[in-house]
This record gives C-alpha cells, sequence and structure tokens, in this order.
C-alpha cells in the first residue's frame, strides 16, 4: 500500500519568491536546500528545508494553488498551538499572508514505522495515542459527532447494487444491524479530548522509542481513542498484524475493549469502502486506491466481529 499520493508534490521553486523568504528568515541565515517529501495527500509543498543557521520541516500553499490544502494548512497552524509537546513537532514558526501560507515545524530526526513494523513502534505509537486520549480538547475544535458525519455510509451503501455485491458475505447478511448500529455513531465519538482523525504510518515519526504525530489539520473533539479504529486497517493494509491480532497491544496502554469501540470501527469501514469507489480526485491521485487497500483489512475485521457478536448471542 502506498502511504501516499502517486505524483510529485510542487517544488520549493514554485512557491512564491515572498513566501520562500519568510521562511528562510523563520529558520535564520541563508537558503543552502531543500529535500522534499513526496507522500502523503496535499497540493502543497513539504520538506526539509536547510539554512546557513539551521533546518526546519516547512509545509507551504501558495494562494493560487489547491484551496483545501491551503484552508487544511491554516487549520494546522491553529491545532498544534493547543497540543502537548510530546505528542507533535515543535512549531518554530508560521508565516500567513496574501502570498499564501507556511508552517515551519522542527525537523525530527526519526523514522516512519512500517518498513516492516514492528512491536516496539506499536508500543511507542500506542503510547502517544494514549497522551493523546487524555488530552482535553479546545473547545473551538471541531465536534466529531458532527464533522465525522461522512464515516457513516452504511445506508448510501444499501442502496448501490455493486457497492453491495463486493462486501463480505457476513458483513452483507447483517446490514439491517449496520444501519442499527450507525444510529449509535454520534454517541460512540462523542467526547471532549483531542482525536488526530489520520494517525497513519506516513503521519508518525519515531525517535528513541518516541513517537510524534504529524499533520495535523483534521483534529476533532471526540471520545478516547476513536483514532486507534482508524489506524489499524492502514497497519494491516501496509504488512503489520491484523487488526485484532495488534488490538490487545493497544488495551495494554489503555484502549477499551474492542467490541466498545465497534460502532466506530463499522462507521470507518463504511466510509472507506464508500469512498473508494468514489471518482477520482485531480489534485489528489492515488487516494481512492489508498482508501481501497485500508477498506479489505477494515471490512475483513468487522466481518469477524460480528461473527464473534453472533457467536455471543446465540449462547
Amino acid at each position: 500500500m502506498s502511504a501516499g499520493a502517486d505524483r510529485l508534490r510542487p517544488e520549493w521553486t514554485a512557491l512564491p519568491l515572498v513566501l520562500r523568504a519568510r521562511i528562510v528568515d523563520v529558520i535564520g541565515g541563508r537558503f543552502v536546500r531543500d529535500e522534499p517529501a513526496q507522500s502523503g495527500f496535499s497540493a502543497s509543498y513539504a520538506g526539509v528545508v536547510t539554512t546557513t543557521k539551521g533546518k526546519a520541516f516547512v509545509k507551504a500553499c501558495a494562494r493560487d494553488w489547491h484551496p483545501e490544502s491551503l484552508h487544511f494548512l491554516r487549520t494546522e497552524m491553529q491545532v498544534l498551538a493547543t497540543l502537548p509537546p510530546t505528542v507533535a513537532p515543535a512549531v518554530l514558526g508560521e508565516v500567513d499572508e496574501t502570498a499564501g501560507s507556511a508552517l515551519v515545524l522542527e525537523a525530527i530526526d526519526g523514522h516512519h514505522p512500517g518498513s516492516p513494523w514492528s512491536a516496539d513502534d506499536l508500543h511507542s505509537i500506542a503510547a502517544t495515542l494514549r497522551i493523546v486520549a487524555s488530552t482535553k480538547a479546545p473547545l473551538d475544535l471541531p465536534d466529531a459527532a458532527d464533522s465525522m458525519s461522512d464515516f457513516t455510509r452504511w445506508e448510501d451503501i444499501s442502496l448501490d447494487e455493486r457497492l453491495l455485491a463486493g462486501l463480505p458475505a457476513m458483513v452483507r447478511g447483517r446490514m439491517t444491524d449496520l444501519l442499527r448500529m450507525e444510529q449509535d455513531f454520534r454517541a460512540a465519538v462523542s467526547g471532549d479530548v483531542i482525536a488526530h482523525d489520520d494517525v497513519r504510518a506516513d503521519n508518525v515519526l519515531i525517535s528513541d522509542g518516541h513517537a510524534r504525530f504529524v499533520d495535523w489539520p483534521h483534529a476533532r473533539r471526540g471520545a478516547p481513542w476513536i483514532d486507534l479504529p482508524c489506524l489499524l486497517p492502514s497497519v494491516e493494509a501496509s504488512g503489520g498484524p491484523a487488526c485484532e491480532e495488534a488490538w490487545p497491544l493497544f488495551e495494554e496502554h489503555g484502549a477499551p475493549p474492542v467490541q466498545d469501540m465497534l460502532p466506530v470501527i463499522s462507521g470507518f469501514a463504511s466510509y472507506l469502502w464508500f469512498a473508494q469507489a468514489q471518482p477520482e480526485i485531480p489534485q489528489l491521485p492515488g487516494l481512492r486506491a489508498f482508501q481501497r487497500a485500508q477498506a479489505g483489512p477494515a471490512l475483513r475485521w468487522l466481518a469477524a466481529l460480528l461473527q464473534v457478536q453472533e457467536r455471543a448471542a446465540s449462547r
């Protein structure tokens, strides 16, 4: 599974000159070089910029580029100001002006997990998720119960013969129950702590056994641990342990029993299966294939959990 879009991001030299100058001013010294990062699903520039004074990880978007990417960048600026310093890179500076916006962050000397996945890396991620899951969210963050409404797609799927036909038999046969469970989604994600809402391998950097999460524009105010059902299908899709095998490791760090999160697991599976069938977004090629790769593990996991539930009910 590719961790990012199947295209190159904009180059450093594509940014407006005034925006590049302001970024270099934040870092200090004179520009030496940039090392672009190509993963992720954004039309912004991203990369490590080195000057004669130091280096920083830079995310930048010109005003006339992809409007949604510019909006996400400005949102991330607001979110990072509210986070504990142990869960995200430190903010070195921000640029927000007519030419565009830029976020200048600490350049973390670490690795992305998943090449291959290891128990140590999963424990590092679990420890950081525990901190996130116990951190009160600012009141101005979007409410997960409202902003994650796209995660409930079983009604749409139930009306689409093509999408229905592609489901595992156990999932397709429990559609009535899934539609009923969909009504529990709002309550399941409601809460007052921070949720990253996009934890996956390329949004995690691990240094000296400590995981920090990057790319925070989708942060929400919601229930503890709702990031976990969204993380594990991406772990399995990229060669890591199966979702049900990985969950107990996170329980060691305080995650709830898996059945308690069934409405969230079900909702995310429906979102992935619905989204992967939608038209490609021209500015974000590769997104649908990325969603499709996760939909398989998510649906398989949901089918297994529904089977466990069915057996328990018949006892």
